[in-house]
């Protein structure tokens, strides 16, 4: 996915396209960028004046993408996932709110929906329902054409944005503070807490370094609360309901959270005017609670069932089958806290209930190959959610304490109470009644015991 995406909006005339050009291409020249433009023309002068810098751009032309252009707009989003640098030049009379529903739905986070007002021309538009929702539904201002009239001028503008943060552009060559709000970048260290990185005449940046789990709906409350002087949340965060780092991206107007499939550094920056105060951020969590943490994909929190190979099962029918036959398979992948695994295995591996070790491990058994099948014993569910999406050539047997997982071959619940029969020795015996009256939508040919191998 590309690393920043930027949704250029603003009415007819504000100067979106040389913005484009003179401010974020010359920026990022250097990266691949990919460029999506909607003109409500039939001929896109916009699309062509970007295919002479050899870009690579689609254009949706004729429509718009807040109705009859939606369709496009989700094809051409899906044959850019492999640019560094995504943007999109909107039309002049669309709304950036169903433009920001688009990317999410196609897999993307917008970075930051920027609003083109030019300042030469806005207050014959004031009273436009389409240019006051562009303003309102964008994270930030950039006032165009400032080099074609006087700054005093346009102080009712200001008043009309009501506190959102503006920039000025000459030219279509934004100023340098633009960049500052707009950065996806992390600071290269962390010194210390409140330490700013960068400075400007306006805005400040500071980056606090995180070393714990916290909680997105506390996260959540903590950025509706933050003083107004506060712009811009960013970075990426440990979060109690996700087995992935979630990266976290706010502004008053926008909040989203897009999980990492890889290991990240956990930090967040703040970017404000000069001179904000920062509050105490929320208490960390300081027990993990495994049943908060939504596994990955497909999940059932059901109650007397069991799923084999992706069927749902009566779980007293499954556990019967395993007590007769066994498991006894190469590898059992557990963690040091966990219950006994009563299955045979030649080799047993640990692992840390963390994502780090989880993801470490999922790249060793990505080059190992196995006669028979894994057993996942007693790790976080969600976690196993992990490894069973990213090494769909190993067959999975998940047992679990709190969500059944039904792309594993077999996956059931691991009982605590005395008579488990994956815990105590006393239950062995099954109910076989409950069995056969919930278990009977299985082929009667076909039972546990040779379904499993």
């Amino acid at each position: 996915m590309p690393k920043l995406n930027v949704v250029v909006s603003g009415f007819l005339g504000s100067g979106k396209t040389t913005f484009l050009l003179n401010s974020l291409v010359e920026r990022y020249k250097k990266e691949r960028i990919g460029i999506v433009v909607n003109d409500y023309g039939e001929v896109s002068y916009d699309k062509l004046r970007l295919y002479k810098e050899s870009l690579k751009v689609f254009g949706i032309e004729g429509k718009c993408v807040c109705c009859s252009g939606m369709g496009e707009l989700l094809e051409s989003l899906n044959n850019l996932k492999d640019v560094d640098i995504l943007l999109m030049e909107a039309s002049g009379l669309s709304d950036p709110y169903t433009i920001r529903e688009a990317f999410e739905t196609s897999g993307f986070v917008p970075y930051t929906v920027v609003c083109l007002v030019s300042g030469d021309e806005y207050r014959n538009l004031i009273d436009e329902p389409i240019f006051r929702a562009q303003i309102e539904n964008s994270d930030c201002v950039v006032i165009s054409k400032c080099d074609l009239f006087l700054e005093r001028s346009f102080e009712d503008l200001i008043d009309l944005l009501q506190g959102k943060p503006y920039f000025l552009s000459y030219g279509g060559r934004v100023e340098e503070d633009f960049f500052l709000f707009l950065s996806a970048e992390k600071p290269k260290t962390f010194e210390a807490f409140h330490k700013e990185h960068k400075r400007s005449d306006r805005f400040v940046q500071t980056t606090i370094p995180l070393k714990d789990t916290y909680s997105m709906e506390t996260l959540e409350d903590f950025l509706r609360n933050l003083p107004k002087s506060i712009l811009r949340v960013k970075g990426f965060v440990r979060v109690l309901e996700s087995p992935l780092p979630m990266g976290i991206n706010w502004t008053r107007n926008y909040l989203s959270w897009e999980p990492m499939d890889k290991p990240v550094d956990s930090f967040l920056t703040f970017i404000g005017y000069r001179g904000f105060l920062l509050p105490p951020l929320p208490l960390p969590v300081r027990r993990l609670k495994e049943e908060k943490m939504i596994p990955l994909g497909e999940y059932d929190a059901r109650e007397g069932i069991g799923y084999l190979k992706g069927k749902a099962v009566d779980e007293s029918f499954l556990v019967e089958g395993l007590l007769e036959t066994g498991l006894n398979y190469s590898l059992v992948i557990t963690t040091k806290e966990s219950f006994e695994c009563p299955f045979h295995a030649t080799n047993r591996l640990y692992v840390n209930p963390i994502f780090e070790d989880v993801y470490n491990l999922s790249k060793t058994l990505k080059r190992e190959t196995f006669d028979g099948g894994v057993i996942l014993w007693d790790i976080p569910d969600a976690y196993a959610s992990y490894l069973i999406r990213e090494l769909p050539h190993i067959e999975f047997f998940h047992f679990g304490r709190h969500y059944l997982l039904p792309k594993a071959s077999l996956s059931l619940r691991i009982r605590t109470f005395q008579n488990s029969p994956f815990i105590g020795p006393q239950a062995r015996a099954s109910n076989s009644t409950k069995g056969d009256q919930q278990g009977r939508d299985l082929p009667k040919a076909k039972s546990p015991k040779h379904a499993l191998h």
